[in-house]
Parts: C-alpha cells; structure tokens; sequence
C-alpha cells in the first residue's frame, strides 16, 4: 500500500448518479487485483476530512490506468463529480485481500449497486485468462443501469427490480433460474448491499457452490485503528476489521443478520 497523488484522467458519467473516474496509476505502486480498494482524500484540507473507500473497476497494465465506479451520495461523492481531467486526488491503495481463484471453472459474477464496479474488474480480469465470466447486476430500475466496458468474453444479464430492463427480478431470482447446468463447475464472487450479499450466500450454500463476498462497509481510518468497520463472523475470530482483514471473505465465514 503506497500514497500517492494519481491524475484524473477522465470522469466519465455512466447512468443517474453514477460515474467512473480513471486515474494514473504510477509505476512504482503495485499492481491491484479485483477486490481491492484506493482510498482517496477527496480535497485536502476541506471537510469532510476522512478518507473515501473506492472498490477498483478496472486496471490496464499496459498504461498503467485505474479506475472506480462511485454513486453520487453526498458531499465528497459531489465534489468527485465536478473533477476534470487533469486534477489531482491524493490516492491510499492498493489495500486489502482480493479475489483468489479456486479451482472451479464457471465463474458467476454477482454485483448490484456500488458493488458493480469490482465485479466489473472481476469480470474482465477473469476473461484476460480465458475464463467465460457470466455477470449478474442488479439495479432498481432502467435509468440506474450503466454503460460497462466488457470483455467479449463476459456474458452479462442485468436485472431490475421494476422489470425496466433486462431480466424482471433481483439478482438472486435470475440465480434462481439457473439450470443445473449452468450451476456445474460453478462458483460466485459478489459485492453489493449486505442484503443481496447475504441471499447470495444462502442460494450457493445449499448447492455447494464457493461463494466469496467483498463487503461494502463504511471505513473511517481504512487501517484498522478505529474499528469502526467490523463485522461478525462464525469462526473464532468473532469479529473482524474489513479494511484490514477483508474486504474479500469467503461467506460461510461471515455471521449473516
């Protein structure tokens, strides 16, 4: 994990409220993997002063080019929403624990919300190595869905919760329509609201299928100090921090309320 100030380069609207910033990513920081997560300090020196916990939606190595997906949400989403190319954010990362292959073979991808952009990153980083990802987003209506770039190889479904668009339904009624067939071999990544995460979890555990989650919870410091983000769990932990031990667990390990 290194600080540096990385330049906007684009900031690019994708649908109501959301956008995509793309950032340098300098030679000398490491290379992230889907799940990690950049904090930034929005404007130094202006309230509010934490920092802001981003999960990455994508990188490309050869350019040395990041990028987060936000949702506009209040006052330093805002101020994010104004930036122009050429500014520059003061950028902690890349942290935390990340997605780590298994070794099932049919990868389904499961993000709604905020949760779109690592699942997106997931998504082509896992195509790059061959695999035929089925991603799975889940937004409340039309005007929410936005506009991805995908691999070829990435065969996306978008649900609604209104049937505006795409499949009419949740992200876990399309699971549930799942054929045996597409379950073969299969396994989950998601991220999104703690919700969708938690019917993720109860839909692969009786099928057997891995499930891995990234946890959205608000981090204060994001180096495990105030304890302000952490969870339960079914092991003997008891609880954990998710910008130190996390944000990537597998599901059965996390006490689901």
């Amino acid at each position: 994990m290194k600080q540096f100030d990385a330049e906007i380069l684009e900031n690019r609207e994708l649908a109501e409220d959301y956008y995509q910033m793309f950032l340098s990513w300098p030679e000398d920081v490491r290379v992230p993997f889907p799940g990690q997560v950049v904090s930034l300090n929005v404007d130094r020196g202006i309230t509010p002063y934490l920092r802001r916990p981003f999960a990455l939606a994508s990188f490309q190595r050869e350019s040395r080019i990041a990028s987060i997906i936000y949702h506009v949400r209040g006052p330093a989403t805002e101020r994010m929403a104004l930036k122009k190319p050429g500014d520059v954010i003061d950028t902690l990362g890349p942290r935390g624990f990340y997605f780590q292959l298994g070794l099932e073979r049919n990868p389904l991808m499961v993000g709604g919300g905020i949760g779109t952009g690592p699942m997106v990153f997931a998504a082509n980083w896992l195509a790059a190595k061959g695999f035929t990802p089925r991603l799975v987003l889940g937004y409340r209506s039309e005007s929410l869905v936005p506009k991805l770039d995908l691999s070829p190889l990435v065969r996306q479904t978008v649900c609604t919760d209104d049937g505006t668009f795409g499949f009419h339904g949740t992200t876990v009624d399309f699971l549930n329509s799942l054929t045996s067939e597409d379950r073969v071999d299969a396994f989950v990544w998601a991220c999104g609201p703690n919700a969708m995460l938690k019917a993720v979890h109860f839909w692969a555990q009786p099928l057997g299928i891995p499930c891995k989650v990234s946890l959205e919870e608000v981090m204060a410091c994001g180096v495990g100090a105030c304890v302000g983000c952490t969870v339960a769990t079914t092991d003997e932990r008891k609880m954990v921090r998710v910008c130190t031990e996390g944000p990537v667990f597998s599901s059965e390990v996390i006490a689901w309320t």
